[in-house]
């Protein structure tokens, strides 16, 4: 993974011996943090439905609940990357 992403990926705990999602701990952090929906994602930062969909965005709520990246952190991603994002 290139440096500065962190907070987009490992959001929930794996289980050891079948190296899957921890289904009752992933559902216990759904619960707890909510999913974004693509409108209330684009409200806070616009982003095409595809890139939402490309990074898992409904995810992110979980990630920023559980404070492993904040929303001021994913502008800059989306600014340094959107060269990228661009066509998406």
């Amino acid at each position: 993974m290139p440096g500065g992403i962190d907070g987009l990926f490992n959001i929930f705990e794996v289980d050891a011996e079948t190296l899957k999602y921890d289904e009752i701990a992933m559902q216990s952090d759904i619960e707890q943090f909510g999913l974004y929906t693509y409108d209330e994602f684009n409200d806070i930062l616009p982003v095409s439905e595809a890139v939402f969909n490309a990074f898992n965005g409904k995810f992110l709520k979980v990630a920023i609940g559980k404070g492993l990246i904040d929303i001021h952190t994913l502008e800059r991603l989306v600014d340094m990357y959107s060269e990228f994002l661009i066509n998406c």
